[in-house]
């Protein structure tokens, strides 16, 4: 497993993120399209442009493992009209220039996930289907992945193991993925550890996160191993049934004296290497 730089985590300076990386010995990052202001200006990035943001990723030996469109999602990229056609278009956009980068996950939220009565979640239910069918075609066509995060926040229809296990039985093609949050799995009240094994081959990018859940609804984020997720169990799970991929610690606690998630996030980074680094001597052993 490679320790990961979330998007828009410490910074969305794409220097300041490879210095933060080198600093804490990450070696993987999730990008934002974002942060390349041609990409921000037409919709979408070319593969000229990726390619170029890579290199001093590529050069610093830090892989740049998912890619953030510059806008998601839209609710309109399931729809057969003129305004659907045209929002779908710029997201398979994405999917060209990553593949033709060497980027092989495009991530993203649901396009509908709002629903308010069980006829409308019947309906979004389709329509994402619809969508997921479209573009995992285009993933296939491109040599790129969707990994999908849960809807968030969870007033707008949070998904838990059951929620993708329905998305991959309807749409079961090998590059409709998904980024395993551990939060929300804890929040949905889904059995992860099941959900893991049952997912292993969906899980294309995973965030180790930690909460306090209290008895009114609220949610507390903690620092990694501080409330009731057990992520160095999680992690030590997800290594036992051959995940691989990128964790991405993420919705950390604010620290006094950080700007942006920068010390919090080198704490979880050790949190994460302890893991890792017991994991690989146990494995030796």
């Amino acid at each position: 497993m490679q320790i990961c730089l979330r998007t828009h985590i410490v910074s969305d300076d794409p220097t300041t993120r490879l210095n933060y990386c080198l600093g804490t010995g990450i070696t993987a990052a999730q990008e934002s399209a974002k942060s390349i202001p041609g990409a921000v200006e037409r919709g979408w990035p070319t593969a000229a442009e990726l390619k170029e943001y890579r290199k001093p990723f590529d050069e610093a030996g830090v892989s740049i493992i998912g890619l953030e469109p510059v806008l998601e999602p839209v609710r309109t990229w399931p729809d057969n009209t003129v305004a659907g056609r045209a929002s779908y278009e710029t997201f398979v956009r994405h999917l060209d220039a990553a593949g033709e980068a060497g980027i092989g996950v495009v991530t993203l939220h649901p396009p509908l996930d709002d629903a308010r009565s069980d006829a409308e979640a019947k309906h979004q239910f389709e329509a994402n289907c619809v969508f997921y069918q479209k573009a995992s075609g285009d993933a296939s066509r491109t040599g790129t992945k969707l990994a999908t995060h849960s809807p968030w926040p969870p007033t707008k229809g949070l998904w838990g193991a059951d929620d993708f296990r329905a998305v991959f039985d309807a749409v079961p093609a090998p590059e409709n993925g998904m980024i395993f949050c551990m939060g929300c799995m804890a929040i949905s009240r889904s059995d992860a550890l099941q959900a893991m094994e049952d997912l292993v081959d969906r899980i294309f990018m995973v965030h180790v996160r930690d909460v306090v859940i209290h008895t009114d609804g609220g949610v507390d984020e903690v620092l990694p191993g501080s409330g009731e997720v057990d992520p160095d169990a999680k992690i030590r799970a997800l290594d036992r049934i051959g995940y691989r991929g990128p964790i991405a610690p993420e919705h950390l606690p604010s620290i006094f004296g950080e700007q942006k998630s920068e010390i919090s996030m080198a704490w979880a980074v050790g949190f994460c290497r302890a893991t890792l680094r017991d994991l690989a001597s146990s494995n030796a052993g």
